[in-house]
This record gives C-alpha cells, sequence and structure tokens, in this order.
C-alpha cells in the first residue's frame, strides 16, 4: 500500500482551498442613487468596494468589509464639493459570487464660503498687476465650497507673483476652515512674496551662424521684470527657427547681482546642416505617390535656406525649389525666391505649368501674410480645348490657425484667404482677379468625441473665361473636397462633356468622429459642394463613414462614400491623412 507524502497532502489541500475560495469569490454589482454629474463620478472613483472589485477577486470577508468602509469613502469624495453631512442608506443583498451593494445618498446642505481673505504682503502689497488678479478669483462669498476653486485660487496668487518676478514667495497663511456643523467655510490665503528680480544679460552658446543674426530673436531684455513665460517663449522662438535640434535655457538666480538681475544662459545643440525625406504613400486624390525632398539649413552665417521637393504619382508631378532669406525678428519671417515644374492630369484632360515667383512673408500679430507675384507659363489640354496662358499675378494670402494640439486638434480653427489676379498686356495672356477662402474648425464635447468642419469658396472675376488656365479654374470632388465623388470631377462641362472647371466654388462638409478603442475611431460626415460658372454653385451631395487611426503623423483615414447626385458609382473609397485643424 502506497502512503501519499505528507508535504504532497499539504499542497493539495492548498490547491483545493484556493479553488473553493475562487468559486466562492465575489462578483459585485454597485448601484449608487441620489448623485449626478461630477459628485456621482468622484464617489464612484473613490469607492472602494467598485475600485477592488473590478481589479481583484474578492472574498465575502473582504466585501462586507469594503462595504461597512464606504460610508467613509462616501463622505470623503464629496467633501471637495462642499457637501459634508450627506444622509447614507447602505444595503448588501445577495451572496458570493452575485453581490449588490446599494447605496443611497441625500447631499444636504451645502457648506458655503462664508469668508475669503486674500492678500500679498511684503514688498509686492499694493503692487497693481498683483491686485488686479485678487479680483478675479475663482471662490466666490456665499457660493457652494468647491476645494477645487480653492486650489484655482492659490495657484492664481503664486502664479501672479511668479509671472511679475516675485520668486522668493511663499505662503505665510494658507488655510481652509471649514465648520460642517454651521455650514461654513473660511479662505485664509496670504502670500509673502519676497523681493522683485529682474532679467539679466543673455548669453547664447551656438555654432555655424552669426551671432548678430541670432539675437534678433532674443526679445527678453536686461532690467525687464523676470517672467518665467518669456523664458518659455524665447525656447519655442529658437526651435521655431529651425537651426537647432535642442534649446535649453539656464536662468541663473544664484548668480543674481546686488540688484537682483538674474542672468540667462541659452546652450543650442544644432540639426544637421542637410537633412533628406523620402517618402511613400498612396491616395484617391493622387494614386500610388514618391517624394523626395532636402533641406539646406545653414548655407551661410546669415541663415539663408534652400529646400527642393521632388512628388511623383499617378496623378500630379511637382518638381520645386525655394531659396529663403530671413528677415525680421519673428520665426518664420522671410523673403523667399521659388520656381516649380507641375504636372497634373484633370478629369478629361491634363496641364503643364512652369512658375517662377517671390514671396515676402510677415507675421503682424497672430496672422501669416504673404505678399507674392508669380509668373507662370501654363498648358491646359480640356478635352476639345486647349489653352496656352502666361500670367504675373501678383497675391496677397492671410492665414491664421489655433490648435490645443498641431497633430490631432480636439478644440481649434484655421481660417486662409487669398486674393490675386493678372492685367492682360502686362506679361499676361488675359486678365482675372480670383478670390479664394477656406475654414476649418474642430470642437470636442466629449473625450472620446469631436466634431470636424469645414467650408471653401471661391469666386473669379475673368475677360475670357476660355483664356484661363487649369490652376485658375475651380473644381470639386476628391478627399479634400466631395468625397463620393472622383478627383475634379464636378464642374461645367464642354459640348463633348469634358469637365472644364468653373467661375464659382462652394464646398461644405461636417463630420463626427468617435475614438471606439485605443487609437482607433468611426466617423460618419456629409459633404456637398460644386463648381458653375454663375455665384451660388449646385451642391452635390454625398454620405459616408469612415474608418480613423491615430498615428504620430496625423489621423489616418479611409471612407466609404456614397453620392446622393449624377451617376457616380454607388461606394467610392477614400484614404487619405489629416494633420491638425
Amino acid at each position: 500500500m502506497i502512503r501519499p507524502r505528507p508535504r504532497f497532502v499539504a499542497r493539495a489541500a492548498a490547491l483545493l482551498l484556493a479553488l473553493t475560495a475562487a468559486a466562492a469569490a465575489a462578483g459585485v454589482r454597485v448601484e449608487i442613487e441620489g448623485l449626478t454629474g461630477d459628485e456621482q463620478d468622484n464617489v464612484r472613483s473613490r469607492l472602494s468596494l467598485r475600485v477592488r472589485a473590478e481589479k481583484e477577486t474578492l472574498d465575502p470577508a473582504q466585501v462586507r468589509r469594503l462595504h461597512e468602509q464606504a460610508p467613509d469613502d462616501i463622505r470623503g469624495a464629496l467633501q471637495p464639493f462642499g457637501y459634508y453631512e450627506p444622509k447614507i442608506e447602505s444595503t448588501l443583498e445577495g451572496s458570493a459570487p452575485d453581490w449588490v451593494a446599494r447605496y443611497h445618498v441625500e447631499l444636504g446642505a451645502p457648506t458655503r464660503v462664508s469668508v475669503i481673505e486674500t492678500k500679498f504682503e511684503g514688498p509686492g502689497s499694493g503692487f497693481d498687476p498683483l491686485e488686479d488678479r485678487l479680483r478675479r478669483i475663482p471662490l466666490k462669498l456665499d457660493e457652494r465650497l468647491k476645494h477645487a476653486d480653492y486650489e484655482a485660487t492659490k495657484k492664481r496668487m503664486s502664479d501672479a507673483a511668479l509671472a511679475n518676478g516675485f520668486l522668493d514667495a511663499h505662503w505665510a497663511v494658507s488655510e481652509l476652515r471649514v465648520q460642517p456643523e454651521k455650514h461654513e467655510a473660511q479662505a485664509i490665503l496670504h502670500l509673502e512674496t519676497g523681493p522683485r528680480y529682474f532679467f539679466g544679460p543673455v548669453s547664447i552658446e551656438q555654432e555655424g551662424l552669426d551671432p548678430a543674426f541670432v539675437q534678433r530673436y532674443i526679445d527678453i531684455h536686461p532690467g525687464a521684470p523676470f517672467d518665467p513665460q518669456k523664458l518659455l517663449d524665447l525656447q519655442f522662438r529658437l526651435s521655431d527657427l529651425g537651426y537647432f535640434q535642442a534649446v535649453e535655457i539656464d536662468p541663473r538666480r544664484d548668480e543674481a547681482d546686488a540688484q537682483r538681475r538674474v542672468p540667462v544662459y541659452v546652450r543650442t545643440t544644432p540639426r544637421p546642416r542637410t537633412r533628406y525625406d523620402f517618402g511613400v504613400g498612396y491616395g484617391t486624390d493622387t494614386g500610388a505617390r514618391v517624394s523626395l525632398g532636402t533641406d539646406w539649413r545653414r548655407l551661410n552665417r546669415l541663415g539663408h535656406t534652400i529646400n527642393t521637393d521632388f512628388r511623383l504619382s499617378e496623378i500630379k508631378n511637382t518638381l520645386g525649389a525655394k531659396y529663403n532669406i530671413p528677415l525680421g525678428s519673428e520665426p518664420g519671417e522671410s523673403l523667399s525666391f521659388n520656381s516649380s515644374i507641375e504636372t497634373e492630369k484633370l478629369e478629361d484632360g491634363d496641364t503643364r505649368k512652369y512658375t517662377i515667383g517671390a514671396a515676402l512673408n510677415r507675421r503682424p500679430g497672430d496672422w501669416t501674410r504673404k505678399l507674392y507675384v508669380e509668373f507662370a507659363h501654363e498648358e491646359s489640354d480640356f478635352g476639345e480645348q486647349f489653352t496656352t496662358a502666361d500670367l504675373l499675378t501678383p497675391g496677397l494670402a492671410l492665414t491664421r490657425s489655433v490648435a490645443d494640439d498641431p497633430i490631432y486638434t480636439r478644440k481649434g480653427w484655421y481660417v486662409f484667404g487669398d486674393v490675386h489676379g493678372a492685367l492682360k498686356n502686362a506679361l499676361s495672356s488675359t486678365s482675372f482677379l480670383q478670390v479664394r477662402g477656406v475654414a476649418r474648425g474642430v470642437y470636442s464635447p466629449l473625450w472620446r468625441l469631436r466634431f470636424i468642419a469645414r467650408a471653401e469658396m471661391g469666386w473669379s472675376i475673368v475677360e475670357q473665361f476660355g483664356e484661363l488656365p487649369a490652376s485658375q479654374r475651380f473644381f470639386a470632388g476628391g478627399d479634400q473636397s466631395v468625397r463620393g465623388y472622383a478627383y475634379q470631377s464636378l464642374g461645367p462641362r464642354d459640348s463633348g462633356g469634358n469637365v472644364v472647371g468653373g467661375k464659382y466654388l462652394s464646398v461644405f462638409s461636417i463630420e463626427s468622429e468617435y475614438r471606439v478603442w485605443g487609437n482607433w475611431g468611426a466617423a460618419a460626415f456629409i459633404d456637398a459642394g460644386g463648381a458653375e460658372d454663375d455665384p451660388g454653385p449646385t451642391l452635390n451631395k454625398a454620405v459616408g463613414i469612415g474608418l480613423r487611426y491615430r498615428a504620430p503623423i496625423g489621423s489616418l483615414q479611409l471612407d466609404l462614400a456614397h453620392p446622393l447626385d449624377g451617376d457616380e458609382s454607388p461606394i467610392r473609397v477614400h484614404i487619405g491623412v489629416r494633420v491638425g485643424v
């Protein structure tokens, strides 16, 4: 007879006990009544029974203990919203593995702010920029106490002191005195500012560029009040120039002189002098494509640059070069000279364009302004019509954008406007004036949801429309226009049915996008647009759904669009990338 070893018996018993415990493990459903909004969300996140039941397996003893602890969890979660004496009724029903824990909450009378005592003490006392901040604090007398408002008031006071150069500011008194039985709270905040500091000299370590050239972009002046935001702005300004791989700002407070002037040291790491970009891809507006670009970032010590761009695709081919001369004291301001060769297949023809030009790029305020002049020779074939045009076109373009994220925008907008024209016999074969405007916006009411809207309008005044080349005519249809229709397939047609473009353009789109899981999302959209020879073109409409993937380069899009007008195919596939707004 074989007898089991004691160690084996012990292990078997332990395993049997573990399996029994797992079988009796608790599945807990938590129900909370009487709360909504932020209060309910905070209670659910602070309720230990709910949180632990989602992460681990609880035995019956743990369930009962956490259930007894739940009223304290609820009270603690409601205090930040000013409710210190809620009435809580709790019940625990069922048994393992199907527990039901219910909590009915009556908030009771809220605690209100009865006293607000905020002041700056020391050298900053009575300083107008600081006192002005005290007139717009989040805390309000006689309103319900919210701990978030108290913390926001503290932050606003300390941020104001720091932004005005009071680097030694500290709290002399920082108290929130709550009297739950009286439903009253007192906020006492006294900030000792200490002395005020100022900017000292700014020293820059860099190589390859003329020091006087780099100095043009330094907007910190010795003797100005010390402001940390100025340092951050300087870092962005120097980074935006495109010459530096990294920019480090080091204010040396310990080296401040007797006048409390803080020297600032800037250390830079240069980018490689030359950069090459190579890419391959596919888009339904372009077909398969390949691109090659080069940047010569520092041709000389004055920061001149050359950019070249070669793009080859089934639809459009481009070879271009641009020479940039930095101007002024703002990144992006420049005088540029450009040349390009373009060929493009149209819906019912093709076009070839050769361009040379110059542009003055400025940034007055929040806008980017471009004054330009271009001379172009273009040959366009529209089915039955062949057009050769020489155009000298001066123009003005204005751009402005605001976005919380330049790659994947959740809240922001973009506007663009352009006006240009030509005069016959002034190095031009015809006269015309054209205006074009684009507006886009993104809004996210919820974390997973965003709405995207866009509109594009164009107007032309032309002496002889038949003399205008393809680049100065309006077409609609395609990934960036009206989905559901082929690229540039919407517009007036000649007697042979060939699309020849129009004088006016109207395009509109609205889209909702919902992130379903991780970086994956789904979208639904409505597009409408058209191009005609009369104002107010007939709008061709389409509806569709799409798949989205959030990538480092932007939002990758796969759309299925159904046109509602014309004799297009029932479903058209669109593939593209959206970056920013």
